[in-house]
């Protein structure tokens, strides 16, 4: 039965559940390489899935500044957006890298593949309500953990394609992370945090 509670299509009870992170360490152990590709760049942009996957097909790098541009973004009907605006966001310097290096033989997995693999991963993690998981608590995930190591929340709403008021809303948490946890966020994160605070917006 465990098998079918994986594969079904479940309603985003938990979606404000993000990973601890020793629970991410964990769970990305559990993940072949294209569903470790496929967090990495979530974890490390904070994008959603179907922006990573447009990234991939039209992928373009910023050399000078290491950003990257996602050109499929959502359509943010609460500002009157017709269309999607694409979207500039600073990366880490080692992510920038890693990722010029993988996107030659790595692909971001669909949304219901990654959904499913991610469910497995964080069963065999044995990470609670691991049926409940879907990529969006990836992106809540890197932004809890940007929020706790003090990045600024307007600039991170708008790295994330958000207004302050849905940040505030959807991702703002208590700070529940102790020392260790934070030591992992950076050892995962790198730059991001200041990138992030630094940048002129």
């Amino acid at each position: 039965m465990v098998g079918v509670n994986i594969m079904a299509n479940k309603t985003k009870e938990d979606k404000y559940r993000f990973f601890y992170p020793p629970e991410f360490e964990k769970m990305i152990d559990y993940l072949n390489k294209n569903g470790k590709f496929t967090a990495s760049f979530m974890i490390n942009t904070g994008c959603r899935i179907m922006e990573a996957r447009g990234f991939i097909d039209t992928p373009i790098f910023d050399n000078e500044r290491k950003n990257i541009t996602l050109i499929k973004t959502k359509v943010r009907a609460r500002l009157k957006e017709k269309s999607p605006r694409a979207r500039t966001i600073p990366v880490s310097k080692t992510f920038f890298y890693q990722l010029k290096k993988d996107i030659v033989n790595h692909r971001i997995l669909s949304t219901n593949a990654f959904n499913i693999a991610l469910r497995k991963a964080s069963m065999e993690a044995g990470i609670r309500n691991y049926e409940q998981f879907s990529s969006h608590n990836i992106r809540k995930t890197s932004a809890t953990w940007l929020l706790s190591l003090g990045v600024d929340g307007f600039k991170l709403a708008k790295h994330l394609g958000h207004t302050p008021n849905e940040l505030a809303r959807d991702y703002a948490t208590n700070d529940i992370f102790n020392h260790n946890d934070k030591q992992i966020m950076r050892s995962i994160l790198k730059d991001l945090p200041e990138r992030i605070d630094i940048r002129a917006r």
